[in-house]
């Protein structure tokens, strides 16, 4: 999941697109805010050559090498459809740019896989084949899905995202260092005072000098903030009728608590805070070297961080400017709940979703429904847990025998299994994230108001008034330009 965009300027390709309407708030899906395009299902029949269908991704390590299987299994098991993958980069910002940039002359793929917070932007963006159109048509069963996740891909009464990969966060610590410092290493902190009251014993225990590392990562941000019920946005966090509007951070009570802390952490040593940097692994990397003992970050990292400390990623190849082997000797990883502002285990939504676009012709529509529909499948949904770390999408999917065997006997299955639960039980269905038209601004925001604070001292006050200046600012652009 990490959750990633970068700002592109509206107004270059507000001219060439067809703006659906803006609006939040998911209801049963049956398309009841504005008219949805035509699925164009029949477009295969009589085809007499395997339709192309490109698909953009940003996907690395573990995730890419269970995708590029998928493909090639979905490839051979039909020949109707040709599946084509097309890496545009190592992050969703670098994705999402090139696909921004990309509207204007319509040389566009038939799909592109981004991250959750494009909900809005996809929905507005006029390029986007609503799965929701194809769902009608098709007669497909949404319910066998997870709710939350529906509800959350929802907007104006449409789903529109043709298959999501589910993810949420976790703790991740050094179980070593707690035994070390006198802590259960079964019982990782749950809070952020407990993180606090951990780094303070491992600091004291001499085991390391600044115990918690954090990248300074917006999502992270939203996740603490949703979990604990604060808008990041206005009108039910984006999910009301009419949609965002404005930015709900300044004098936002919770929020100026979280800063507060990071900002009290940083202060006292606990903690080193990271400017966030597309594809950065350097948090991962704190914990390798055991520099530190713990951190907070995507569950969707699980089977890449347990492939590399069983020695089987190379993080060479994550780490190009690495001058040597990392030392995994004595190295003992756990991942517990996600630890709350006051409550273990609760945040919202995360992850990725598959858009489908209708600028390509009716048979590549009507092709890349069929990938989707395959994706949604349990086999899919099995590999894409096993070896990419996403929850399932497909409710069943979580019975299969083999997730079930990996959640209970391999590292990161134990791992995934205890971020189900979050995604389950953690999360609450009427405040699942927020929805956000301008959400590349919004994470710029966000990520300018962290760094301005741990990088630049700010007072939590004064990070939280430049966070919500700047995402108003967009908010206005978004409503003059389009979207």
């Amino acid at each position: 999941m990490p959750h990633r965009r970068l700002a592109v300027t509206a107004s270059a390709v507000v001219a060439t697109l067809l703006i659906a309407g803006c609006g939040g708030g998911g209801d049963d899906g049956g398309g009841g805010g504005t008219a949805l395009p035509e699925c164009p299902l029949d477009a295969l029949d009589g085809t007499t050559e395997p339709v192309e269908v490109v698909v953009w991704h940003s996907q690395l390590a573990e995730t890419e090498r269970t995708l590029e299987a998928l493909v090639a299994e979905y490839n051979d098991s039909q020949d109707v459809v040709e599946v084509v993958l097309e890496s545009q980069g190592s992050s969703y910002e670098e994705l999402v740019r090139k696909f921004t940039q990309a509207i204007p002359t319509r040389q566009l793929p038939a799909a592109v896989v981004v991250d959750d917070t494009s909900t809005q932007f996809m929905a507005d963006s006029g390029v986007v084949l609503p799965a929701q159109s194809c769902v009608d048509v098709d007669d497909y069963d949404l319910s066998q899905f997870l709710p939350t996740a529906v509800d959350y891909y929802t907007v104006d009464g449409a789903f529109y995202p043709g298959s999501a990969n589910l993810g949420t966060a976790l703790t991740y610590y050094n179980r070593n260092h707690f035994r070390r410092a006198g802590l259960d290493p079964d019982d990782p902190p749950a809070t952020l005072s407990e993180l606090r009251e951990a780094a303070e014993a491992i600091r004291e225990a001499g085991v390391t000098t600044t115990p918690m590392v954090l990248s300074l990562s917006p999502w992270i941000i939203e996740f603490w903030l949703t979990g604990a019920g604060a808008p990041v946005v206005d009108n039910d966090n984006g999910r009301g009728e009419g949609g965002a509007t404005a930015a709900a951070l300044a004098d936002n009570e919770t929020a100026t608590e979280l800063l507060g802390w990071i900002a009290d952490m940083q202060t006292d040593g606990l903690l080193q805070a990271l400017p966030y940097a597309e594809g950065g692994i350097d948090q991962y990397l704190a914990l390798a070297s055991q520099n530190a003992s713990f951190t907070v970050e995507s569950s969707s990292a699980a089977t890449s961080i347990a492939a590399f400390l069983e020695g089987d990623l190379d993080v060479g190849a994550l780490d190009p400017d690495a001058d040597e082997p990392t030392d995994l000797s004595g190295l003992d990883i756990g991942a517990g709940p996600f630890a709350g502002i006051d409550a273990g285990g609760r945040g919202q939504v995360g992850g990725a979703a598959w858009y489908m676009v209708n600028t390509t012709p009716p048979e590549v529509q009507a092709a890349t429904w069929e990938f989707m529909k395959f994706l949604n499948g349990n086999e899919a949904q099995v590999q894409l847990d096993l070896g990419g770390s996403y929850l399932p999408f497909l409710r069943s999917a979580a019975d299969d025998p083999r997730i079930v065997d990996q959640w209970s006997t391999t590292l990161s299955g134990r791992w995934l299994a205890t971020a189900n639960e979050m995604l389950l039980d953690g999360i609450d269905p009427a405040f699942p994230g927020p929805l956000i038209g301008p959400y590349t601004e919004a994470r710029l925001a966000i990520r300018e108001g962290l760094e301005a604070l741990a990088v630049d001292g700010r007072t939590p006050e004064q990070a939280l008034q430049l966070m919500q200046d700047e995402l108003d600012a967009a908010f206005e652009r978004y409503r003059e330009e389009g979207f």
